[in-house]
């Protein structure tokens, strides 16, 4: 059961970005922009149903993230591993990358609502997102982090 909570966040976030892009593909004209150059100004624009790319890249990078997640003796480590820190560092990596995984997801998340902002969606759809980002993320890690015994 802790597991899940660990990953609640990343998938909350996967799933609401694909939420998020289908309402722009339902609710949204032909065009929406595709592109931003560095001063936030649209320098390119696509189809509505191109959107559906931001949340395929996260699926892929979770995909990705999860694998490595799973085979922690693949990472890098500051310190050499041995038979007595073994298990420690790998259970700390997956932690870590768990983490990244919640932050990754979390930021397509953000570009897909930038883009709803954009096309004028829902204001509310967008708020409701902005504030319960930050509240998933401290409640769901501060209930793991309560629970895990140091």
């Amino acid at each position: 059961m802790k597991r899940f909570w660990r990953e609640f966040p990343a998938i909350l976030f996967l799933l609401s970005s694909f939420a998020v892009a289908f309402w722009i593909i339902a609710n949204t004209p032909e065009n929406i922009p595709l592109h931003f150059n560095a001063q936030g100004e649209i320098d390119r624009w696509g189809e509505s149903w191109t959107i559906i790319g931001l949340p395929l890249i996260a699926l892929v990078l979770y995909g990705l993230l999860t694998l490595i997640q799973h085979r922690p003796q693949w990472c890098n480590y500051p310190v050499k591993i041995t038979n007595e820190n073994r298990e420690q560092a790998y259970r700390q990596m997956s932690r870590i990358i768990c983490h990244i995984k919640s932050l990754v997801i979390c930021l397509f998340l953000y570009i897909t609502l930038g883009v709803a902002q954009v096309v004028e969606i829902n204001i509310f759809l967008i708020l409701a997102f902005a504030f319960a980002i930050p509240f998933i993320i401290v409640t769901g890690w501060s209930k793991i982090n309560s629970k895990t015994p140091q």
